[in-house]
C-alpha cells in the first residue's frame, strides 16, 4: 500500500508519516530513486502501528516516550506518570486562562493593543507558551559531528603538512617564505572546495540533499590526496638578511656543490673589529657589512649567497689578491662543479668589469661578458667585486634554471 493510502486510512498527513518514520517509529519496505527519494510500501502492520501512535499523541505523549514505550514495554509505566503530570499542569494552567478570559468584558470590542494591555495585567503568573518544536538533537548532534569529521580529513593535510614544513624548514635552517603563484592557491582552494560544500548541504532542501550530499563526499574523497600534497609546495622559499647567519643556509641549496664558492667565500668574514678608545680600553665596531642568502626550489631552482663589508688597507689589498690567483686557479680547469652531471659546461677563464666605483670579477658558465643585463635565460654567476676608494670586498653567487622569471639579487645593489 502506498502512503497516498495510509494517510486517507489513518488521517495522518504524508509530512506526519514520514516524520515518524525519520524518527524510527515504523519502518516500512521501501524502494529508492536516483534522486534519493524513498517509495514506501505498507501493510497491516505498519498501519496499526500509526493508528496506535496517532492515539497516544493525541493524549500528548511525545516521540521519545513513545519510542521508548517500543523498545521497552516496561518503561510505559514511568512515561504514563510523566504525561499525567504533565496533563495536570496544563489543566491548571489552562483553568489560570479561562479564569482570566471569564474577567474580560465579552460586549466590549478591544482593539489588539488593548486587548494585550488587559490579558498582561491579569495574567502576570501565567508562563509564556514557547511553540511546539520537534527537536531531534541527537539526530542534529551526529550530522554535525559527521561534516565537522570530514572537514577535519580534508583539511589537516593542509594543516599539518604546513606546519610540519615550517619546522623542517627551520630545523635546516631555511627561512620559511610562501608561494606566491596565485594558480596554486586556486588549486588548493578548489580541492578544499568539497569539503566547505559538505557544510552548506545540510541548509538544503529534499529530496536533492542527499544526492548532493554523495556528489560532495565524493568529491571530498577524491580530494584528500591533492590537499595531502599540495601543502609540500606552499612553503618553497628560504632567505636571511641576518649576518648573524653568514654561510648558514639550506643543505640542499645547489650553492654546496659549487667548489669555487666554497673558497670564494671567507669561511670568517670581516663583521667587527676591535679599537682603542681614548682611555687605552679596546671596544668592538662592528663594520657596515650586509649579507643576503635566499633559496627557492619548486620545479626548478633558484639562489642567491651575497656578502659584503669593508676592510683595512692592508687587508683589502691581501684579500684582492688572494681572490684573483683564486680566479686565475680556476680559470686554468673545468673542476668548477662539484656535480659531475653538471661539469658538461667548462669555465673558460673569468672576465673584469667596472662597474660604479667597484672593479668586477665575473665566472660564469654562460654568457660570461652579460652579468649586469637582465636575464632571460638560465645563469649561473660567481662575482668578486671591490670599491679601491671605499676599501670595500663583495661576494657573489648565484644560479637558476628558471629561464628569466627571475633576476639576480645583485642586479638590485647600488653599484
Amino acid at each position: 500500500m502506498k502512503i497516498k493510502a495510509v494517510c486517507e486510512l489513518t488521517g495522518l498527513s504524508d509530512r506526519t508519516i514520514r516524520y515518524y518514520i525519520e524518527q524510527g517509529l515504523i519502518t516500512p519496505s521501501y524502494t529508492e530513486n536516483y534522486l534519493g527519494r524513498k517509495a514506501y510500501s505498507f501493510f497491516q502492520k505498519d498501519i496499526d502501528e500509526l493508528n496506535n501512535i496517532a492515539t497516544l499523541r493525541k493524549f500528548d505523549f511525545t516521540i521519545d516516550e513513545i519510542r521508548n514505550i517500543i523498545t521497552s514495554p516496561k518503561s510505559s509505566k514511568s512515561v504514563i506518570e510523566d504525561v499525567k503530570f504533565r496533563t495536570k499542569k496544563a489543566v491548571k494552567e489552562n483553568e489560570e486562562k479561562l479564569s482570566v478570559l471569564i474577567q474580560l468584558d465579552s460586549e466590549k470590542p478591544y482593539t489588539i493593543y488593548e486587548l494585550a494591555n488587559q490579558l498582561k495585567i491579569l495574567s502576570d503568573n501565567i508562563p509564556i507558551q514557547n511553540e511546539d518544536v520537534r527537536k531531534g538533537f541527537f539526530k542534529t548532534l551526529l550530522n554535525v559531528l559527521k561534516t565537522i569529521v570530514i572537514f577535519i580529513i580534508v583539511w589537516l593535510p593542509v594543516l599539518l603538512l604546513f606546519s610540519l614544513s615550517i619546522i623542517a624548514s627551520f630545523s635546516t635552517y631555511a627561512y620559511p617564505c610562501f608561494n606566491t603563484n596565485p594558480l596554486y592557491y586556486i588549486c588548493l582552494f578548489a580541492c578544499l572546495l568539497p569539503s566547505i560544500s559538505v557544510l552548506m548541504v545540510s541548509k538544503l532542501k529534499y529530496p536533492f540533499k542527499k544526492v548532493i550530499n554523495i556528489i560532495a563526499l565524493s568529491l571530498c574523497v577524491l580530494s584528500i590526496p591533492f590537499s595531502t600534497l599540495l601543502p609540500l609546495g606552499l612553503v618553497t622559499q628560504s632567505e636571511t638578511t641576518d649576518f648573524r647567519n653568514y654561510r648558514k643556509f639550506d643543505v640542499r641549496c645547489i650553492a654546496n656543490q659549487n667548489m669555487f664558492f666554497q673558497e670564494l667565500f671567507p669561511v670568517w668574514p670581516n663583521t667587527f673589529e676591535s679599537v682603542e678608545d681614548e682611555e687605552g680600553n679596546l671596544k668592538t665596531v662592528y663594520l657596515d657589512a650586509h649579507y643576503y642568502y635566499r633559496y627557492y626550489a619548486e620545479f626548478d631552482y633558484t639562489y642567491d649567497v651575497y656578502a659584503e663589508w669593508p676592510l683595512e688597507k692592508d687587508e683589502f689589498d691581501k684579500e684582492v689578491a688572494r681572490v684573483k690567483e683564486l680566479f686565475e686557479k680556476y680559470s686554468e680547469t673545468d673542476d668548477y662543479i662539484l656535480d659531475e652531471n653538471r661539469s658538461n659546461s667548462p669555465i673558460n677563464g673569468y672576465t673584469t668589469i667596472k662597474k660604479g666605483n667597484y672593479t668586477c670579477l665575473c665566472k660564469s658558465s654562460q654568457r660570461i661578458n652579460e652579468p649586469f643585463t637582465t636575464v632571460t635565460d638560465n645563469y649561473e654567476y660567481d662575482i668578486f667585486a671591490y670599491d679601491e676608494i671605499n676599501l670595500k670586498v663583495r661576494y657573489i653567487s648565484c644560479a637558476s634554471l628558471e629561464n628569466g622569471a627571475d633576476q639576480p639579487y645583485y642586479l638590485q645593489l647600488d653599484w
